[in-house]
Formats: C-alpha cells, sequence, structure tokens
C-alpha cells in the first residue's frame, strides 16, 4: 500500500511540472487592402506618387473577392482613390504594427 501512495505521490508532482510558453510573431508592417475590382483606379496615398492598380500592384483572393494588398508605413495616412479622373475615395486613416485599413472599392 505505502509502494502505491509513493507511486501516485510521484506522478502527480511530475505531471505538476510541466510548462508552457506562448510566442505571438506580429508582422511589423501595415498595409492598406483594396477590395474589389481595380480597373482605372490609381491611388495616392499622402500626396505621394500616384499608383495605377493595373499595372503597379498585385492581386489576389479574399473570400471570393479580389483584393489588393499595398505596403504603408505605421502611422496616420491621407487615401484617395480615383476612377477615370474622378475622386471615389478621400479617407483618412491610421494603421499600426500588425495591422491593415480595408476600403472597398
Amino acid at each position: 500500500m505505502k509502494n502505491i501512495l509513493i507511486v501516485v505521490l510521484a506522478l502527480f508532482m511530475v505531471t505538476g511540472c510541466g510548462s508552457y510558453k506562448q510566442t505571438v510573431q506580429v508582422d511589423d508592417k501595415a498595409y492598406l487592402l483594396l477590395i474589389g475590382e481595380t480597373k482605372g483606379y490609381i491611388v495616392i496615398i499622402d500626396d505621394s506618387k500616384p499608383i495605377d492598380l493595373r499595372q503597379d500592384t498585385k492581386s489576389f483572393n479574399l473570400d471570393g473577392k479580389k483584393a489588393t494588398k499595398i505596403e504603408v508605413p505605421i502611422g496616420s495616412h491621407t487615401l484617395k482613390v480615383t476612377k477615370d479622373g474622378v475622386l471615389t475615395v478621400n479617407r483618412k486613416f491610421y494603421v499600426s504594427t500588425g495591422t491593415s485599413f480595408e476600403v472597398k472599392l
């Protein structure tokens, strides 16, 4: 009986000595995510050089919709989107480390 008690106590001690460590890896970049068809759209971020979405970017499929991801610096930005010379989006936005700001075209 004494041996069984020692074995049970030893098992409790061994199983109670576990450890758990979690590591979260965050992307150190921020993104502007444009959802929708990009044909004819021009994007201007913070009055910088215009980005022609047909030529200067790559798109991918996101939940059955076309998505275009543009890397932006962390912080506040002004976004202007034009289509065929007409301003369609004029927004201010803020992105932090590892986040995206989504705009539907």
